[in-house]
């Protein structure tokens, strides 16, 4: 052994007593036993031993991948034998910088970003163009891996070793995998460096490589057996000092971003696979939330049609079991007295509407005939059913008292009977009857009732007469009731208060039931409280949708779970060479987590493109299947024929927001299972 060094002397690293056991079922196994060594600022040390004799354990407790089990270990004047993970991580980062002897380049970036891999964990500015300048570098800066010798590899490795300005250099069997001429190379590379005042460990088996050395430690069974000085110290060493310049923390993230996109590309298929979990999510979401929302505003506009103030009061044939023992004539339904006794005696009332229809009737003009629907109203319709009157007038207040056998058409009718003519003024035919057209009334979408509630209007096949002369010109075999009043085939309340119209309708169907003796031949609708139900089905119906569609994320997440774990068994190795360079744990987890973040941003982007063009694509979903399978299609309900999807504003953002924090939750596992690694053990780790 030499005697010690000069007190002045400037130490880069020194180990005092370090001990490392492992433990193996019931078996002690001691790596290092009590090791003492000094190296100064500037020095070339070749630590040389055959297998097993701890040197790569030592070279692991040097570069801070492992903690001893006792004794202490100071670098550059700070004892970090019982520094936390963090600290260590930092120590790497900053200060140690390792050349690996199978290179450990990660194999899906560039040599540019190889070389500033340790910039992630550092936040210093990069000098990779001067650094592959430095190793002979610069004409491969863009090249892969994969693209490289070996010794093109270990140069690239020397050079990302050098990026963050470490104190000293620890190189693991630099020259083992390497040719004569290659190994001349890298030797002559690190003794520049060190003549620049780099710190320099190696570790070696070759007699030759450790000669280039200024200093050798032998080791055997884990402990020092000599330490050979082959050249002097050289007293005029500086420390050498080139550091970086410090940019924002923020841009570590972006890199992890960034390595994040060329980790996923190097397995397109994979993670557009596991990005379509997302997608279908977020898209299910958006496309399930706008069809309950058209479904909705569909009936909410049919109902709202028929007037929130309104209540629809309708004749119903009573079932048989009702009319047992009645004669074979039996009037049914409301009647005029029905509506002048409730607008005479129940409050809240402002004006009833009253109509009766007569369907399948006859109408000609000349040679031009069809048969349509005879509604007898009075002026005040055309107000009640917003129709837009087109050609001439619609009926008013003296037709309906003088009984005129005058009719307005509706745009069908009128152009079925008069192709080429102008209607008004002309006289067509209706059953036994001429009648004079004074008007034409514009289309308008026909109220359907699929639930049979009584509200339903068939405006295209109308003809409208005055209600008098209905009653008194037009054959009806039910039109008088048993008291001699004129049939009616509906009476639409109308009440002056939102309030009233439940306490309204709920009088008038006790008066019906008292007047009509208990017969059921009426049927009383409330557009208000329809409304109402089809909010609460509406809510109901995106409760369940938003449930269908959680469940699609969920599944989703489940897929990132899945391809995340199994890309962190694929890159254990990738992992340890990170946390060499100086990863922390929150920077791995951040790594993964960046990836995970991607496969959700773009899936997620991806749904709520596809959700925006929900509309035209239902509408072409619903054409092609009506093509394809038209049996299929009749059953479909007619709310979803009719119906356009209305994209919900808040859905999108929503989905979004969501699917983020789905991958993002189901990410935080696989990304905290390779935080976890032990880096000497990923290392290991063979692919």
């Amino acid at each position: 052994m030499n005697a010690p060094l000069d007190p002045k002397t400037r130490l880069a690293l020194q180990v005092s007593g370090l001990r490392k056991e492992y433990v193996l079922g019931d078996e002690t196994v001691v790596a290092l036993d009590s090791i003492d060594m000094e190296i100064p600022v500037g020095d070339f040390v070749a630590i040389m031993g055959p297998s097993g004799s701890g040197k790569s354990t030592l070279l692991n407790q040097l570069g801070c991948l492992d903690q001893p089990t006792s004794g202490e270990y100071w670098l550059g004047g700070e004892n970090v034998a019982d520094l936390s993970d963090d600290e260590l991580s930092a120590i790497r980062a900053k200060r140690i910088g390792f050349v690996f002897q199978s290179y450990n380049l990660i194999s899906q970036l560039t040599v540019k970003e190889n070389i500033e891999t340790p910039l992630m964990y550092t936040g210093n500015a990069g000098r990779s163009e001067e650094l592959a300048r430095l190793v002979g570098m610069q004409g491969r800066l863009k090249h892969r891996p994969t693209e490289l010798s070996g010794g093109q590899q270990q140069r690239a490795g020397i050079a990302r070793s050098l990026v963050n300005d470490p104190d000293f250099i620890l190189a693991d069997e630099p020259t083992g995998n390497l040719d004569s001429h290659t190994t001349e190379e890298i030797l002559q590379l690190f003794e520049s460096l060190n003549a620049q005042g780099r710190t320099i460990v190696m570790v070696t088996h070759e007699e030759e490589v450790a000669n280039r050395a200024r200093r050798i430690v032998r080791m055997r069974d884990g402990k020092l057996e000599s330490d050979e000085i082959l050249r002097p110290f050289p007293k005029a060493q500086e420390d050498f000092q080139t550091k970086g310049t410090t940019t924002s923390p923020r841009a570590g993230f972006f890199r992890s971003l960034l390595f994040g996109v060329k980790s996923l590309l190097r397995h397109p298929l994979r993670s557009i696979l596991t990005a379509l979990g997302v997608f279908v999510g977020v898209a299910s979401v958006i496309w399930l939330l706008a069809i309950g929302e058209g479904i909705s505003q569909k009936a909410q506009t049919e109902i709202s049609g028929l007037g929130a103030n309104n209540v629809i009061v309708s004749s119903l044939r009573p079932p048989s079991r009702d009319r047992k023992g009645k004669t074979g004539y039996y009037p049914f339904g409301i009647s005029s007295a029905d509506a002048r006794k409730w607008e005479a005696t129940i409050p809240g009332i402002e004006k009833i509407y009253i109509t009766r229809e007569i369907n399948s009737r006859y109408f000609s003009y000349k040679s031009k005939s069809r048969y349509g629907e005879t509604l007898g109203c009075e002026e005040d319709y055309l107000e009640l059913q917003d129709l837009h009157v087109i050609k001439g007038r619609f009926l008013n207040k003296e037709d309906i008292e003088n009984n005129h056998m005058v009719c307005v058409l509706s745009t069908k009718v009128w152009k079925d009977l008069f192709p080429y003519e102008d209607p008004i003024g002309k006289k067509i035919h209706v059953t036994e009857y001429y009648f004079e057209v004074v008007g034409v009334v514009g289309t308008k979408e026909t109220l359907e009732d699929k639930e049979h509630l009584g509200y339903r209007e068939d405006f295209t096949d109308n003809v409208y007469i005055p209600i008098t002369t209905l009653w008194k010109r037009i054959f009806d075999i039910y039109g008088k009731a048993v008291d001699g009043s004129p049939m009616l085939t509906k009476a639409i309340v109308k009440v002056d208060s939102l309030d009233k119209v439940s306490s309204v309708a709920e009088v008038i169907r006790h008066t019906l039931k008292d007047d009509h003796m208990g017969l059921q031949d009426f049927q009383i609708t409330v557009p208000y409280e329809l409304m109402a139900r089809a909010e609460n089905a509406r809510m109901l119906f995106m409760g369940m949708m938003g449930l269908i569609a959680g469940i699609s994320l969920v599944v989703g997440g489940i897929g990132i779970m899945n391809i995340m774990l199994a890309t962190v068994t694929e890159r254990t190795r990738e992992i340890g060479i990170r946390r060499a360079l100086g990863a922390r744990q929150s920077d791995i987890t951040r790594q993964f987590l960046a990836e995970t973040v991607v496969l959700s941003v773009v899936g997620g982007t991806a749904g709520i493109l596809s959700g925006i063009l929900c509309g035209p694509a239902y509408k072409l979903a619903l054409e092609s299947a009506t093509k394809l399978f038209p049996k299929m299609m009749e059953s479909l309900p007619p709310s979803m024929v009719g119906m356009e999807p209305i994209v919900v504003g808040w859905s999108i953002p929503l989905s979004f927001v969501i699917a983020v924090g789905v991958g993002i939750l189901f990410g935080i596992y696989p990304a905290r299972k390779a935080a976890k690694m032990d880096p000497i053990e990923a290392l290991r780790h063979v692919a």
